[in-house]
Order: structure tokens, then C-alpha cells, then sequence
């Protein structure tokens, strides 16, 4: 399905790109700095500029620009660790056999290094390109041609046009042309079909018999022999593949590499570049510790649907961003009254088919987490909903992205700060589906809302709540969803008769008295010492909160005595005098979803008595 809808989505781009669709079969694109003007003898003239100003916005939403690299599409480049060339090479110690080394701080050029790379990689080049370059006349393939012959490494150390890129030498990637509104190599029409013939011999099953029906396409083509490499984060320097059958123990029917999976060249390019160019624009993917997401919509132009998605995983946007997504929310909750123009985007924006997609690397080849596709309308309304069941306030409307939820499954003090990634594509496509979360969900959470401490200050320097209310959404969420039915509500639930509940409750209160029996002078309260222990076996540990209530309740005057004696009394009714003995994991979780809505309320009392005293 993904390749399939990475091929799709890839014409309908070079549907909408002039620019896309004249690309060379077996072009890739890639950025260049710089073209390196040659003069028709193969002298180097001058070093052209390939860069443009890109506007981007930073973390708080500031508009800002920066110079970024031209793309040109050039012959697909190598993959192979070591030294290799590529055809057309576009990397200076390849082209110019010089490295840029700095001493006293003085910049210069030279050959050496303690390797020889430079001298090996530039004489892999000229051999690599002199083969190549055999029987091609053009203008700018001769020029190019009596460069390889003339460039001496050793001769051109203090060239004036080199010397003036300074540090940027090294760092950038070059084009060749005959000068400005004249000839690029790349585009020469006699060199493109002579590397389209050697690509198709190297890389594509071409003997007719032989020839499959493509399984993506659906057409008679030649089979990719090998797919390509896509670099993916945390993956592989030279990239990994998301097809691939090296090792005979993969392979069936007398096919070997990847002739198994029946994917024709054609589709592999298509969806290979696609995925590339996903993974490289940051407004379709987000990196959630070591999972890589993809997102896109089935349609031209996707940036509305992949910005509100975006800031869901927890990318960051600037406001116009926010703005549209707030009028996407209001929509689909059915409250937008906007203009009718304005409603019928909203309408086809929301009938795109939408794909989610999350990948890890593992060693050189990509493993594909999950899958996801609905209707952009349908994922909406499951967010919504998601968003809805992590509400444990009122008050609490900004949307909980995925990045939080992450944190939270994870000790602040921890130094591995990944959630596992069979975990977090769970987490995700419940979300997206609207379907139960999973167990192991609960469970990270219950088990860090019992091991983590209150800390004054976290190592950011601000102060650290171990059950907040992330985590206590998060544990509201799964219940509700696991018993299918609003069990836990969002505020303290008079009504919910559930032992684990009411004791949650009861230990807030007998902290709440502890609290105010002592103000400002301790140092370690009966939620530090006991609440893990009263988490799971409440009968162990109650006994003992309720005499050393006692004691806490003669500190404090007349009003406070009656107040607490009867709100303890109430709930110790409800318990009919009896604690459970063990707790199993969801009634731990009510026991902290207990404890929290039960402070809430007490806060909430006493800042309410604070306003009415003054």
C-alpha cells in the first residue's frame, strides 16, 4: 500500500511541476552551491553562485530567511562507502583533488592529507569520467572532457577563482556549464541517453521473457534488480532500503535480489524520490525520538492538511498556522460559520485520502512501524476525540501533541529519553483510528506516577510535578476508552462509587490535612513516603495515613476539623469501612485519577475561600 501511494502521490507532484516533469529518467535531484564556468578548452573561468533566499520560520514563529543551495537534477549518485565516482560529479575533492586546510589562521588548498584521499579520489574521477565521456562530442562534454585531461591538483593550489570560496570550499557541491544562458553538463541530450543505457544494462531485468508485470504500476516493465538507498535519521550514513532481498534465505521461484518483489524500475524511482523528497521537506515528516513519521495527502498541494498533522505530532507553526488549523478544529466540531467559498475548501480539503507513515532503521534496511489511510475528514474527528479523552480539565483547550504524550512516558531523569517504537505506533494509530490504547500505555504511566518524585526544579530549572496533567489524561483516556463508557470525568465524580477512586480521594485529603496541619516546615510528605505502597495495596498503608490524620487534624482550628472530619467520614462511608487489599493496574490507574481530581477540588476550594475572605 505505501509504495503503491508514494507512486500515485509522486505523479500527481510532477502533474502540478513543469519543472518535475522534464527530469531525465534516473535523474535525482541535488543541491549545488556553485557552477564551475568552463571556457571551451576545459579552463576553469569563473565560479558561479547557485543560491536562493528561503523564508522559514523558528521555534517562537519569527519570520526569518537564509541563503539555501540551488537543485539540479543530475544522474543517480553512489551509494558505496569509499571511493567511488559518480557520473557528472558534483564534490570538490573529487573534481578538484584538493583539500581546504587552515593553519595560523590562514586558509590554503593543497593535495595532501594523511590518507591520500584527495590525489585517489580525483584520479577515480578523471578514470570514472574519461570512460564515460568516450564517443560524446557536444560543446560542454568536450570542455569537459580536456578538463579531466588538463586539471593537475598540484598545479592549481593557489588558484585565484578556488582560493576565493574561502571555507566554503569545502562544504559545497558544484555543477559544470559553458557560462551563463549557455549549455549545463547535465542537461546534455546526448550524455543523458548514453547514461540511461549504461543504468538500464547495470540495474534492470531487460530481456523481455523475463519482463514481470510491475505489481505497482500494473504495466509490462523491466524489474528493478536493486532498489535505491533513502537516508533516514538514526540510519545508515549511506542510506538503507525499504526493498530489499540480500541473502538467499529472501529469495523464491529461481529470482535473486530484489526481482522478487516484482516492483519495476519505474516504480521504484517514482517511489524512492518521493519518499526522499518527504523526508527532506520538514513540513511532511516529524521526528519522534528515534521514529521517523510521513505524512501527505492525495492532492497537489497538502500543506493545509500536513500543518495541522504537524502540530499534532507536536511540530512547531507559526500563527497564520495556528490561525488555520483553529478554523479547521471549529469546522469539524460543526461551529464554523465562515464564508460559504471558505466552508466548500474545507469540505474537499477534508475528502483527501490521507497517509501516515512512521519508519526506524535497522542496520541498511528501513522497517515500516505502521501504516495509516483515511479520509483527512475522518482523521480530524478521530483527533478530536483523542484530544477530548486526554482532557482532564476543563479549563485545558490547547490540543496535547504526541511529543508530550512522550515525555511523560519517560523519567525525567532518565538519560535514554526514547519511548520504544512498537509503544508509540500503537499510541498513534489508536489516535487515529479511535480505537482502545494500548496496555502498555497505562502501564508506563501508572509506573511513573509511582516511581518519578516531585522535584523543585527539573534539570531545565523548572519545577518537575510527577502526576500532572498529561499523565493524568493519559491515564483517563486509556480507561475510558478500555471500558468503553465515560468512567472518569473531568472533575471529582461524587457519583463513582469505585473503591480504588474514593481511595485515591481519601489519600489526597489526608495530605491536604497534612499540609495545612504543618505549613511551609516539611520536608517530606506522607504522598513521598507512602503513595506508591498505597497505590497498590491500600489495606497495608491506609490504617496508617488514618491515625497519623488524626494527630494532624488537632493542629489545625474548629473550621478545619469539621470540614476535613466530614469529608473524611463521607468517604470511609462510601468504603464501608473496608480497603481493598491489592490494586490491579486500571484500579491503580483510578486510584490516581482519584488522588488528582481530589486535589483539584481541595486547591480549588482554598483559592475560592482566599477570594471570599478578601
Amino acid at each position: 500500500m505505501l509504495i503503491k501511494a508514494l507512486c500515485d502521490y509522486a505523479e500527481k507532484q510532477q502533474a502540478s511541476s513543469s519543472q518535475n516533469a522534464s527530469v531525465p529518467e534516473y535523474y535525482r535531484p541535488q543541491k549545488i552551491s556553485y557552477r564551475i564556468v568552463l571556457s571551451p578548452e576545459g579552463k576553469l573561468l569563473d565560479i558561479l553562485p547557485q543560491q536562493h533566499l528561503e523564508t522559514y520560520y523558528d521555534k517562537k514563529g519569527k519570520e526569518k530567511q537564509k541563503d539555501v543551495p540551488d537543485t539540479i537534477y543530475l544522474p543517480i549518485r553512489t551509494e558505496k562507502s569509499g571511493i567511488e565516482s559518480n557520473y557528472i560529479e558534483h564534490r570538490p575533492l573529487y573534481i578538484f583533488g584538493l583539500n581546504y586546510e587552515k593553519e595560523n589562521n590562514q586558509g590554503f588548498l593543497t593535495p595532501d592529507d594523511r590518507t591520500n584521499k584527495a590525489r585517489k579520489s580525483h584520479k577515480a574521477f578523471v578514470e570514472h569520467e574519461l570512460a564515460f565521456m568516450d564517443g560524446l562530442d557536444s560543446e560542454i562534454c568536450t570542455a569537459y572532457r580536456r578538463f579531466l585531461e588538463t586539471w593537475d591538483p598540484e598545479q592549481e593550489t593557489e588558484n585565484p577563482v578556488l582560493r576565493q570560496l574561502g571555507a566554503a570550499y569545502s562544504g559545497s557541491y558544484f555543477g559544470f556549464t559553458l557560462g551563463v544562458g549557455k549549455a549545463n553538463l547535465e542537461e546534455d541530450p546526448e550524455l543523458i541517453a548514453k547514461y540511461q543505457e549504461i543504468y538500464r544494462k547495470a540495474h534492470c531485468q531487460t530481456d523481455t521473457e523475463t519482463d514481470t508485470v510491475c505489481s505497482i504500476l500494473g504495466e509490462r516493465l523491466p524489474i528493478a534488480r536493486l532498489h535505491n538507498k533513502i537516508k533516514l535519521h538514526g540510519g545508515q550514513s549511506s542510506g538503507c532500503q525499504l526493498v530489499c532481498m540480500n541473502d538467499d534465505a529472501f529469495e523464491s521461484y529461481g529470482k535473486t535480489q530484489s526481482f522478487n518483489s516484482g516492483v519495476s524500475d519505474k516504480a521504484m524511482k517514482l517511489y524512492t524520490d518521493q519518499l526522499r523528497n518527504l523526508l527532506e521537506d520538514s513540513q511532511h515528516h516529524v521526528l519522534l525520538n528515534g521514529m521517523t513519521v510521513v505524512f501527505f495527502a492525495m492532492c497537489q498541494n497538502d500543506e493545509p492538511q500536513c500543518d495541522f498533522f504537524a502540530s499534532m505530532l507536536g511540530g512547531s507553526m507559526d500563527q497564520q498556522t495556528e490561525h488555520s488549523i483553529q478554523k479547521l478544529l471549529t469546522y469539524a466540531k460543526g461551529g464554523y460559520t465562515g464564508d460559504p467559498e471558505a466552508i466548500r475548501r474545507m469540505e474537499e480539503m477534508n475528502n483527501v485520502t490521507f497517509y501516515v507513515a512512521g519508519f526506524t532503521p535497522n542496520a541498511a534496511r528501513i522497517c515500516q512501524k505502521f501504516i495509516y489511510r483515511d479520509r483527512f475528514g475522518n482523521l480530524i474527528q478521530n483527533l478530536l476525540k483523542h484530544q477530548e479523552d486526554l482532557r482532564i480539565r476543563e479549563q485545558d483547550t490547547h490540543p496535547i501533541p504526541f511529543k508530550w504524550i512522550n515525555k511523560e512516558l519517560v523519567s525525567p531523569k532518565s538519560s535514554n529519553k526514547d519511548v520504544p517504537p512498537p509503544l508509540e505506533s500503537s499510541i498513534i494509530l489508536a489516535a487515529l483510528q479511535n480505537t482502545r490504547y494500548p496496555d502498555a500505555l497505562l502501564a508506563t504511566v501508572v509506573r511513573r506516577v509511582k516511581t518519578d518524585q516531585d522535584d523543585e526544579n527539573d534539570a531545565k530549572g523548572g519545577k518537575y510535578i510527577k502526576l500532572n496533567r498529561v499523565r493524568a489524561g493519559i491515564i483517563k483516556a486509556c480507561l475510558n476508552r478500555k471500558n468503553h463508557k465515560e468512567e472518569i470525568t473531568m472533575a471529582w465524580n461524587e457519583e463513582n462509587r469505585n473503591p480504588a477512586y474514593i481511595c485515591g480521594g481519601l489519600f489526597a485529603v489526608y495530605e491536604k490535612i497534612q499540609q495545612d496541619a504543618t505549613p511551609g516546615t516539611l520536608n517530606r510528605t506522607i504522598k513521598d513516603a507512602y503513595f506508591s505502597s498505597a497505590c497498590s495495596r491500600p489495606a497495608s498503608v491506609f490504617p496508617t495515613l488514618a491515625k497519623l490524620s488524626q494527630n494532624h487534624l488537632h493542629k489545625l482550628g474548629e473550621g478545619g476539623r469539621v470540614f476535613y472530619g466530614r469529608l473524611v467520614g463521607g468517604l470511609m462511608n462510601q468504603l464501608e469501612g473496608e480497603f481493598p487489599q491489592t490494586l490491579s493496574l486500571d484500579d491503580q490507574g483510578r486510584f490516581i485519577i482519584g488522588y488528582y481530581q481530589m486535589n483539584q477540588k481541595l486547591y480549588t476550594r482554598n483559592e475560592e475561600t482566599k477570594e471570599d475572605e478578601t
